[in-house]
């Protein structure tokens, strides 16, 4: 059942078209939405870069109506620095998400107990701002639930890359503003704090839950930990998209 429901959405993403109501292949649980994302990725034969946690803001969990955060790949095919993304690479109207980015170091793997802000901090290699772009497969547009989301590979679909800051321990990343422009005018705003309280946690989060599935994060992948900001900002063609990390730097990507 899980191939049979994995080949709906292999389907349409290679036709590139929308996904349907899944109604009867809806996954039964959270556990059998992971096992049709992981045929789903395998279907892209990219090379894996690391992991999206999404979810993480009560902002973001009200929208998706979820309780908790969950995780998707990411790939070196759909991660660049400012690039220029045209309105025909998205199936819906997609949403912005500035986010905060770890680079771990050394394997996050089973250490007989849960990981927290404590023990993961040695993983920690560097930081740097990222927007991640992620965009609704479904014909149902941005009304899909967890189900749909996480087997969709967490509806990823870019990844826009910063400059990494090295001497992360030094960045306030709970406190410091992170501060959305539209064509250079401030459109929203947000900061570390709104991300379980800390992105560290999404990051001890994620560590946990692929423990519980049989994998772990792996030494050099990198951990995008969840949107900033306060509301869900949907991004519109022709325009500069920036996004200004205080204390790191600005992203920036053009949408036209």
């Amino acid at each position: 059942m899980v191939e049979e429901k994995a080949n709906i959405l292999i389907k349409c993403r290679k036709e590139n078209n929308l996904i349907p109501d899944l109604n009867d292949s809806m996954p039964e649980d959270v556990s059998e939405a992971y096992l049709i994302q992981e045929q789903v990725v395998k279907s892209f034969n990219y090379t894996s870069i690391g992991w999206k946690v999404g979810c993480t803001t009560k902002m973001a969990q009200k929208f998706s109506g979820m309780t908790e955060p969950f995780s998707g790949v990411m790939f070196k095919e759909t991660t660049s620095l400012s690039p220029n993304l045209n309105i025909d690479s998205f199936m819906n109207k997609p949403i912005i998400e500035p986010e905060l980015c770890f680079e771990i170091e050394g394997n996050v793997s089973d250490i007989g107990e849960l990981y927290n802000k404590n023990n993961i901090l040695k993983h920690i290699k560097s930081i740097f701002p990222v927007i991640e772009i992620v965009d609704a497969r479904y014909g149902k547009g941005w009304e899909i639930k967890a189900l749909e989301t996480i087997a969709d590979n967490g509806v990823h679909s870019l990844l826009v890359k910063g400059d990494k800051l090295i001497d992360w321990q030094s960045y306030d990343r709970l406190n410091s503003v992170v501060e959305l422009y539209i064509d250079n005018k401030l459109t929203c705003s947000g900061r570390g704090s709104n991300v379980l309280n800390d992105p560290l946690n999404s990051v001890c989060w994620l560590a946990n839950k692929l423990i519980d599935r049989g994998k772990f994060i792996k030494s050099g992948e990198i951990i995008t930990t969840g949107n900033t900001l306060d509301k869900a900002i949907f991004a519109e063609p022709n325009t500069l998209i920036s996004a200004n990390f205080e204390g790191m730097g600005t992203v920036k990507m053009r949408y036209s």
